[in-house]
């Protein structure tokens, strides 16, 4: 028993089956032959071919246990490959995507090229089960408490068209008042898709502003829009509720006031953009926008034809640059009379100007604009226009506004921003006493953010409002903020 167990010990039952089939044939040879032969020769033993038959059935062994061994190295290679296909389907459920289908051998047909995935690598993105589209939401909450020492009507965001120049009230502030608010909180959601041509875009956005006269959040749309990536000539094309085509993001400076510069120029509006990039560093935008925040003062706003926008961006070393110009037709009826109309344009240069050899993450934001009939598209938001009953004529109002804003870091988490503008409009004659003539925008801040996901800061603000027949009213506002970004 001990010598068949070591003989059979470590082979497969198939060899081990076929051994024994062959040594069994090799008894019967070996019992059913050697009588005759014994007989013959008179009980004196003789084996003329047993030793040729036993190497021929050895040769038998040997043959079929290495085709046994091919077949089990076949079937070794299988099992990794299988194993190696279930880890990548393991890893692709974990990740929230389908599985690809297993590619079938190539045939003298080619095989019909596989769908695009959706795009796996956009960090906190979901898949949509069953689609190719990937979704993600994102956002903060934001909380403001703001002390004002003047009048001004609008308490959640430092608007200094709104600071009061005459008669102020103790419910506008005469006497000072401090608010807190969260109407400066925003949530946002984004989707991607890959398509034919590149990849499909929207992206839906939301604030509490929707009545800056107050500090109670009123849910308000801040952006709707789908974009479409080389979709025409290989640019971009955007449609929707978005930021103005002449609006500069890299102009923005990091202060915390939701309004920002009396001066920046650009409102969220209703259009059509195309944009593409030309070579390395330089991008035209081409906009059609809604003609609806068009201001006419006294009269009634007539929309005929939408605002056409070309803006250029520059892009190189520390400098990222952009240049703008608008054209706008304005309209304007007053009691149902005759329609007046008149071409309002503007231009408009500003940017972001790093500032590496004064310190690390230093920086210069700035903008500067000029034009007739472009006051709507300011943040101040004076007239475009001016309906002279008298002479039943529209005047276009001349307006010009910059800012100049120095970012400093004093650590990697510590930072201060300094900023000055102003925005000027050039009356026309028959205008109201009362109309806005200019003002002053001011800050100064320190801000701390140790994470990506919280953020506390202080920042002083001063601003002025001065009217058509020199009447003004100034305010200075100290506000305190933390931020929850998610």
């Amino acid at each position: 028993m001990l010598k068949k167990t070591r003989f059979f010990a470590g082979r497969k039952p198939l060899s081990r089956a076929l051994l024994f089939l062959g040594l069994m044939a090799l008894g019967g040879m070996l019992w059913g032959g050697a009588p005759s032969a014994l007989a013959q020769q008179g009980g004196k033993a003789a084996a003329p071919d047993y030793a040729d038959q036993v190497k021929q059935l050895q040769k038998v062994i040997e043959l079929q246990q290495r085709q046994l061994e091919a077949q089990q190295k076949q079937l070794e290679h299988q099992r990794q490959m299988l194993q190696s296909l279930q880890e990548q389907v393991g890893g692709l459920v974990k990740a929230g995507a389908k599985p690809a289908a297993v590619k079938e051998p190539q045939t003298a047909a080619a095989a019909k090229p596989a769908a695009k995935e959706p795009p796996n690598d956009w960090e906190g993105s979901f898949a949509v089960q069953g689609t190719k589209t990937r979704f993600a939401l994102g956002g903060f909450a934001q909380l403001d408490v703001i002390h004002d020492s003047g009048a001004i009507t609008t308490p959640g965001d430092f608007v200094t068209a709104n600071i009061v120049t005459r008669g102020a009230t103790k419910t506008q502030g005469s006497d000072g008042q401090t608010n807190f608010s969260v109407k400066a909180t925003q949530l946002w959601f984004e989707t991607r898709t890959p398509v034919e041509q590149g990849l499909l875009r929207t992206y839906l956005s939301m604030d509490f502003f929707a009545n800056s006269q107050t500090t109670s959040p009123d849910i308000r749309l801040r952006e709707a829009y789908g974009e479409l990536t080389k979709f025409v000539l290989g640019g971009d094309l955007l449609a929707g509720q978005a930021w103005s085509t002449i609006w500069y993001t890299n102009a923005w400076p990091n202060i915390l006031d939701y309004e920002g510069p009396s001066a920046e120029v650009g409102q969220r509006l209703p259009q059509v953009r195309w944009s593409r990039a030309l070579n390395e560093g330089l991008t035209l935008k081409l906009g059609i926008e809604s003609p609806g925040d068009h201001e006419i003062q006294g009269a009634d706003v007539l929309s005929a034809w939408p605002d056409g926008v070309v803006s250029l961006e520059w892009l190189a070393g520390p400098l990222k640059f952009q240049g703008s110009a608008i054209v706008r037709d304005l309209r304007a009826s007053q009691n149902n009379g005759p329609t007046e109309n008149a071409v309002g344009w503007g231009l408009l240069a500003n940017g972001n100007l790093g500032l590496p050899f004064l310190h690390p993450g230093d920086n210069l934001t700035f903008s500067i604009a000029y034009g007739q009939g472009m006051g709507s598209t300011i943040n101040d938001s004076p007239p475009d226009a001016f309906y002279d009953s008298t002479n039943n004529s529209l005047e276009v109002l001349p307006v010009w506004g910059y800012y100049l804003a120095y970012e400093h870091k004093w650590t990697e988490a510590l930072s201060s921003v300094i900023l000055y503008g102003g925005l000027r409009v050039d009356n026309a004659d028959n205008q109201p006493y009362d109309s806005y003539h200019s003002s002053q925008y001011s800050c100064v801040n320190l801000i701390w953010q140790p994470t990506s996901w919280w953020l506390l800061g202080g920042e002083l603000l001063w601003g002025e409002r001065v009217d058509k027949d020199g009447a003004s009213g100034d305010d200075t506002r100290v506000q305190l903020t933390t931020k929850f970004t998610f």
